[in-house]
């Protein structure tokens, strides 16, 4: 383990001095949904840089506005359900056709009538709207300026003028994640976020269209004065209210977080039939410890409660501490993120997909998972993890095998006809080696493991990789250019439905492998027009069946985090980052 730096000495003592003489009042016998008086002290890797969940997409500060915030529609992490937050109930859904063509969908909302915001207002219609207003404001840059391209999709919201809480959004053109879109984002009060009304005469519609939002940026100065007031720290780190179960109590930059529940906040009434409005400790504490040394320490003294993102090597000598396992529970939940090797499959030398079959066969899988991952990986056979539905469970992972690589390659063409160890074959009348550059970036100890274990198999087929490793924005370069030929990297995804146009339809923005011709984009394009979710299941299985056979790219494996949780708290892991919520943890009988 690292040297333990004077700063987090400092942080340890702090936190030993507020938080080792803390004892849980005694357990309620009942089994009441309210909040118990236990207190979670959680370990979070940095400081949040906001907590304005529409105005940062990190995932730090996402993990803690959460308990802040809430959403219309969310999937739960654990049973990975889609369920009604805000909203009543599910919307109720009507598609828009043109000549019998569905062009959008339009989605009736209605509010819960007992959801409030933390100054006891009830949360309205108008609230959803002043949280689009905020994001499709052009004015507004950074990283709200991200989300803009995700609700591109809302082409209109109609307020019921007989009731505050009913809306409708209309999703158009047809987009079959319209339903998340249209819902699955933190709304926001507009009575703490816009005081001065400075929002409220701009007409969201003409947000939505881009033209009027071009002309409205330029004749309506209101919408640069609230860029200007909202983009402050007062609006990020002190005015952060919500509807959710917790209050922002204190935050002290470097020290810690403290979140404090609510008193018989409105939500908790709902939480025996949705596990979304789970809420038991009574107050979180996020301390910010980037080093891991600080957090084991804390962990061997019980000052802290979970900890994820520990080190394999560590983790694996806290799974030897008695004193550690007695007292914690050690978790190894698998991530939904997928690591791969990309091949530029235009490239001449990896065109045939025999020999993206060959290099799949020469990453031994077994020996990445158990010396580099240490044991805490799982295999990969398809960019759509198994823990959802529409994943094919029927492929299996390329099984490393040098024999079956060397005979798909010789089925290829490649030979070693001039006897000097690399396999090669005439290309355009040139005879070409099968030599292939393999970028990784520089001190990436992981990737730079994997990559020798896999020169050292592929040489034993006649295959010659060179290991270059470069500063990731040279390597993007090279990628993003489509001059690479194997470069690996990570996929990340979410529980709704994967949309694979980017990175696997010819036209693609990001599809820089080359994978796809006219039969699988026809796939992609009816996955995301079809209305019927089991002909979309369906369609699922094709497209990941022949990505298997065709072989982009090689697959690597879906990271297991690993996992420290205090046992006197029931708790669950998920496949979703964060792996834990802390809001859910429940003292233990």
């Amino acid at each position: 383990m690292t040297k333990i730096s004077c700063y987090f000495l400092l942080i340890i003592f702090c936190t030993l001095s507020l938080f080792s003489c803390r004892t849980d009042p005694a357990k309620s016998k009942t089994t009441s949904v309210t909040a118990s008086e236990a207190v979670v002290t959680s370990r979070i890797r940095a400081d949040p840089s906001s907590l304005n969940p529409m105005m940062t997409y990190q995932g730090i500060d996402l993990s803690v506005a959460n308990n802040m915030f809430q959403t219309m529609i969310e999937y739960d992490p654990f049973d990975l359900k889609l369920k009604p937050v805000l909203a009543k109930a599910m919307p109720t859904i009507n598609y828009i056709e043109e000549n019998g063509k569905v062009v959008g969908t339009k989605y009736d909302y209605e509010i819960k009538s007992n959801a409030k915001w933390e100054n006891g207002q009830p949360v309205l219609a108008s609230d959803y709207v002043f949280t689009l207003k905020l994001v499709m404001n052009p004015k507004m840059g950074g990283n709200t300026a991200a989300y803009r391209n995700a609700f591109s999709s809302i082409s209109n919201v109609t307020v019921d003028p007989e009731n505050p809480k009913k809306f409708s959004v209309t999703v158009s053109p047809y987009n079959f994640r319209g339903k998340y879109y249209a819902g699955g984002f933190q709304i926001l009060p507009e009575n703490v976020y816009d005081p001065k009304g400075l929002l409220r005469d701009v007409a969201l519609n003409d947000l939505l269209d881009p033209t009027k939002a071009e002309a409205l940026a330029n004749s309506v100065s209101e919408l640069q004065t609230f860029a200007d007031e909202v983009n402050t720290p007062e609006y990020s780190r002190e005015k952060i209210s919500g509807s959710g179960p917790y209050v922002l109590k204190e935050w002290i930059t470097g020290e810690r977080i403290v979140l404090e529940k609510k008193k018989d906040w409105w939500g908790d009434k709902h939480a025996i039939e949705n596990g979304m409005f789970e809420a038991y400790p009574r107050q979180i504490n996020y301390l910010p410890i980037r080093d891991a040394t600080p957090a084991i320490s804390m962990l061997q003294n019980g000052t802290l409660d979970a900890a994820s993102q520990l080190p394999n090597s560590s983790f694996l000598a806290l799974k030897d501490d008695p004193n550690i396992t007695k007292n914690y529970h050690l978790l190894n939940p698998t991530s939904i993120l997928i690591s791969y090797v990309g091949m530029n499959n235009n490239n001449p030398k990896l065109k045939d997909k025999k020999v993206r079959q060959a290099l799949a066969h020469l990453m031994d899988m077994d020996e990445v998972i158990n010396s580099v991952k240490l044991g805490m990986a799982t295999k990969l056979s398809s960019v759509i993890p198994s823990d959802l539905p529409y994943a094919a469970k029927n492929l299996k992972p390329y099984a490393f095998n040098i024999e079956k690589a060397s005979q798909l390659l010789t089925e290829a063409g490649w030979k070693d006809s001039n006897n000097n160890g690399t396999v090669d074959k005439v290309i355009d009348g040139k005879l070409t080696e099968m030599k292939l550059e393999y970028i990784i970036s520089a001190g990436s100890e992981v990737s730079s493991d994997i990559a020798v274990i896999f020169k050292s198999a592929a040489k034993k087929a006649g295959v010659d990789i060179n290991v270059l490793a470069a500063e990731r924005k040279e390597n993007l370069k090279k990628i993003r250019g489509k001059t690479f030929e194997l470069a690996p990297s990570a996929l990340g995804a979410d529980l709704d439905y994967y949309d694979l146009f980017d990175f696997w339809h010819t036209t693609g923005p990001r599809n820089y492998f080359g994978f796809g011709n006219a039969a699988t984009d026809k796939i992609i394009e009816e996955i995301r027009s079809t209305t019927d979710d089991n002909r979309r299941n369906q369609l699922y299985q094709e497209i990941q069946e022949i990505m298997y056979e065709e072989s982009p790219i090689i697959f690597l494996y879906r990271t297991q985090d690993c996992v420290a949780i205090h046992k006197r708290f029931d708790a669950r892991t998920s496949i979703t980052s964060p792996v834990y919520t802390e809001r859910r943890f429940r003292l233990n009988e």
